[in-house]
């Protein structure tokens, strides 16, 4: 027999084990005595049929509760006996991550706030008891040792205690709005604050929150967990995600004009242009040159030829479509690609372009650009040809060579060489 076995045979509590459906799979002695139902009755029964109707959908909350990896503390239902009469039972459960099923601590409920006390003094969570006035009438020792004190200490003092000094009057706000309307809010509500040590040093909580009627009075049962590491963890997680997204775009894009670099038009291109071969559209490319650079970097020195090539690049951006691809191919040249676009269109991109340089200064300079275009017209069930990036390069290249030979600041297409 295992401990397990062994303090579930032998406690006074009333024990189950259920699956999530409701079907009772054991139960202890002391809970057969109590029901007045033999074993063999309560496994043949669910947990449906023996708890009030009225209480259902409080069944329901709280399945759902464990289901997202919450214990239930101080659960309140009423329980069918077999003479027909209901008792009203305070529950402690739990769910086995690997199994599934439910495990059920149950008492017979006396006043609420003294059968929450016995329970808490078992439960592997911190809880505290407060008043409707803020004070703490009790704490159990994991309460005790999560924020520095002795047994004894806390009850009798202000729960803003345990609270940063420039928080206090919020939370004061929020409980006095809680006693307004008092509700169970179970952990996971995000309902997160902010705790303090004895010894000043603070921390990230989140609760639950029970409230417990007892001879007229209002308290309130809090559930506490440290949640710091978990907020570190979560924390972590965002950097590492943003430190990728960062790695991620080094990898991929120009890090002076953030157009793509050479790696990426060799990943991009293969894609590009098999949607186009797939569909039967043109695919073309097109390579631009800004006239005179040398001339300007030595003009003005590097610095200043770096901003030119960062506005010359946000130009270019701005007057191609979103699905072309802008990528630096080296100094002050720069290659598109222009998925689903035929000749005369490339060319009127080219001189789209062209014409805005020519007309809008740049950093106080009259700017021009020579431009080479190419065009590739995928026929009917072509398959994608072999180094055909490479072939455009060689042939927008060309193009830009004869537009250069041409007195710069125009655009040639090969087709047209």
């Amino acid at each position: 027999m295992t401990i397990f076995e062994d303090f579930f045979n032998i406690s006074n509590d009333l024990m189950t084990i259920a699956d999530t459906n409701g079907r009772i799979l054991h139960v202890n002695a002391v809970y057969t005595t109590f029901t007045g139902w033999a074993v063999e009755e309560l496994k043949s029964k669910t947990y449906w049929e023996l708890i009030h109707p009225e209480d259902h959908e409080k069944v329901i909350s709280a399945l759902r509760t464990l289901q997202a990896g919450h214990p239930i503390f101080g659960f309140e239902y009423r329980f069918l006996c077999k003479d027909g009469s209901y008792k009203t039972l305070l529950a402690n459960v739990t769910q086995n991550k690997k199994t599934g099923h439910l495990y059920a601590i149950s008492r017979l409920r006396t006043g609420q706030v003294t059968s929450y006390i016995i329970f808490a003094d078992i439960t592997p969570t911190a809880v505290l008891i407060v008043d409707i006035e803020g004070n703490i009438i009790y704490s159990n020792i994991l309460a005790n040792n999560m924020f520095g004190y002795e047994a004894g200490e806390l009850p009798g003092k202000q729960v803003e205690i345990l609270i940063p000094k420039n928080l206090q009057s919020r939370h004061q706000s929020h409980r006095a709005q809680f006693h307004l309307n008092p509700s169970t809010r179970p952990m996971g509500s995000n309902y997160k604050l902010v705790g303090l040590k004895k010894d000043g040093s603070t921390f990230q909580v989140d609760i639950a929150l029970n409230p417990l009627q007892e001879q007229s009075k209002l308290y309130v049962a809090c559930s506490i967990f440290d949640i710091t590491e978990k907020i570190h963890t979560s924390e972590l997680t965002h950097s590492l995600e943003k430190e990728n997204l960062r790695l991620e775009k080094l990898a991929h894009r120009d890090p002076l004009t953030q157009a793509y670099n050479r790696r990426s038009m060799d990943e991009l291109f293969p894609i590009l242009a098999q949607e186009c071969q797939a569909e039967g559209k043109n695919i073309s490319t097109m390579m631009v040159d800004i006239d005179h650079f040398k001339k300007f970097n030595d003009t003005y020195g590097h610095p200043v030829g770096d901003k030119l090539l960062v506005e010359f690049a946000g130009i270019i951006q701005s007057l191609i479509r979103e699905k072309d691809v802008l990528i630096r191919y080296g100094g002050e040249e720069f290659f598109i690609i222009m998925p689903n676009c035929e000749q005369q269109k490339a060319l009127e991109v080219a001189e789209r372009i062209r014409s805005t340089l020519a007309n809008a200064p740049i950093l106080g300079c009259m700017i021009s650009a020579s431009f080479g275009v190419s065009t590739h017209e995928f026929k009917s069930n072509e398959m994608l040809p072999k180094n055909l990036l490479n072939k455009l390069i060689k042939e927008t290249d060309q193009a830009l060579y004869a537009a250069k030979k041409s007195g710069r600041n125009c655009a040639r297409h090969f087709n047209q060489l």
